[in-house]
């Protein structure tokens, strides 16, 4: 049984990954004051200190405030290129040095979701070439992901699209958001012509762990087995949670982004899983199988 370095627990996503870690595993768990992915020199330090007390190693850390990260666009200088690029590469790195099996958490956003070249995307799609193509977030997720692959190793690159889970004290996520907008009687317009396949973070924490437990290099993509539309999310899962129904008022996203100053997002997007799926000889959640898990664990 594997043991792991995880970096970026305190986030949403990697932090549940670690509450589902069996106890056993003895997850490593550094915070940023005790080792900054950022510094090369203090991250090669660590693992050789550390070496032997871990198997593989998972990193989640990230800067993720898309809207934030825009005001950044193009500068190679900013927080979110030192952590996103910079620092993933450093993690590769040293996890090659130290020949170590390592899992990089990228994003759909590194595609366009265009009308010219719409997803749901496979693994292997052909990536953007052009940062304005994309959001500075998802350019700086791509250049992270090319980075980790470039220097190679024992890797996978594990792309999760919308991440949500039941319980997270700091954070808000895709669906908890939209229940606490409901009961606060803010609820905005979803959007009908934004097409995504959200990420239970409890399915992909087990899959992931799979990804490590047999070594699997290569591009995986952890998302429900089929697409919807924010709006379709929206009103399943308000009607499963709350007894709702015919709440949600319709938006359209290509709308919202022709206002000047809009963060570009992937309007026909989401991540096709169908190859990940037989590759590791599993069968992901449906979106709604997904919210149903969902909304037993918020109410239970």
């Amino acid at each position: 049984m594997k043991k792991f370095l995880v970096f970026g627990t305190p986030g949403l996503v990697g932090s549940r990954f670690v509450d589902l870690l069996a106890a056993e595993r003895q997850p490593i768990t550094p915070e940023v004051h005790e080792v900054d992915i950022t510094d090369k020199t203090s991250l090669l330090n660590f693992f050789e200190k550390k070496n032997k007390s871990f198997d593989a190693v998972v990193n989640f850390a990230a800067i993720t405030n898309v809207d934030e990260i825009e005001k950044e666009r193009g500068n190679e200088k900013g927080l979110a290129w030192q952590v996103n690029v910079e620092g993933a590469a450093n993690v590769a790195d040293a996890a090659k040095k130290f020949d170590k099996f390592l899992v990089h958490i990228s994003t759909d956003f590194v595609f366009s979701g265009s009308k010219d070249n719409p997803g749901p995307y496979t693994e292997d799609v052909k990536l953007p070439e052009d940062p304005d193509e994309i959001s500075w977030y998802g350019w700086t997720k791509l250049m992270g992901e090319r980075k980790v692959t470039e220097i190679g190793g024992r890797v996978a690159i594990v792309r999760i699209s919308y991440p949500y889970r039941a319980h997270h004290t700091q954070k808000m996520d895709f669906a908890r958001n939209i229940l606490s907008l409901y009961d606060e009687g803010k609820l905005y317009p979803m959007f009908t012509d934004q097409i995504m396949t959200p990420t239970f973070i409890d399915e992909a924490a087990s899959v992931i762990e799979e990804i490590c437990e047999l070594e699997k290099s290569g591009t995986f993509h952890l998302a429900s087995s089929n697409a919807t539309t924010a709006y379709e999310f929206a009103s399943y899962l308000l009607e499963k949670a709350r007894k709702v129904k015919n709440v949600v008022k319709k938006g359209s996203l290509e709308e919202f982004l022709k206002t000047p100053g809009r963060t570009p997002k992937p309007a026909r997007g989401g991540l096709d899983t169908r190859k990940t799926q037989k590759i590791l000889g599993m069968k992901f959640k449906t979106w709604q199988q997904a919210v149903d898990e969902f909304v037993e664990q918020v109410n239970g």
